[in-house]
């Protein structure tokens, strides 16, 4: 079954754009990567699908318990009351949290990087994709890691956020948000911040859920 929200043949540019992107980030000044960034966005406007970003739907917090949801049922709120609502069943929760932990931990490999590990940090991204998008990067790859190298470039970056925008048994769309830092030759070594939302696309594969597709969106 295909993956929710996939763009058809648009994945590829996805894919390409998401990579020169990752290495053009590692390489330039800000400004020009403000530029850059801001260009790819213009080309992604469609990256979410009809929906958008913002028909993101994303998990409860694990300490928010039944009790606390339902707890305020019946409450005159001026207008209406509030309903509680049955959680999903376990099994759709389980999965649902699966899905993001994959899209997150791919997330976090691929805008971690550093030119001394380099090849680990590539070997760890591809361990964690699978379709074109695990194609597309092996092909890039090796220009990702000279480009690195020689421009002595370090990345970091932690998701913030993660939502799922879609998702069934063997697929699923997730938005995550992201912070972090870029440092090399061209800032003089010195951190600057950066912030990204990326849109994946999760496919179960041998039992365990894989990233086929990577775009940077709005």
């Amino acid at each position: 079954m295909g993956s929710p929200g996939k763009q058809g043949s648009s994945n590829g540019s996805g894919l390409n754009t998401a990579l020169v992107v990752a290495a053009v980030v590692l390489v330039l000044a800000a400004a020009a990567l403000a530029w850059l960034m801001n260009r790819t966005y213009d080309n992604r406007a469609d990256a979410v699908g009809d929906g958008g970003v913002w028909s993101v739907i994303s998990i409860e917090r694990a300490d928010a318990s039944a009790e606390a949801r339902s707890g305020r049922a019946g409450e005159d709120v001026g207008g209406g009351t509030v309903q509680a609502m049955d959680p999903a069943p376990k099994a759709e929760q389980e999965r649902t949290a699966a899905q993001i932990e994959a899209a997150t931990a791919m997330a976090d490999a691929f805008l971690n990087l550093q030119y001394d590990e380099i090849e680990t940090d590539i070997e760890e991204v591809k361990s964690l994709a699978t379709g074109a998008f695990l194609r597309q990067y092996t092909k890039a790859s090796e220009d990702l890691a000279k480009l690195t190298r020689r421009a002595q470039a370090t990345q970091t970056g932690e998701v913030d956020w993660a939502g799922l925008v879609a998702g069934d048994d063997d697929s699923a769309t997730v938005i995550v948000a992201t912070s972090g830092t870029v440092a090399n030759k061209l800032t003089e070594f010195e951190p600057v911040a950066r912030t990204y939302r990326l849109q994946l696309e999760i496919d179960l594969v041998d039992g365990q859920w894989l990233t086929s597709d990577l775009q940077y969106v709005r």
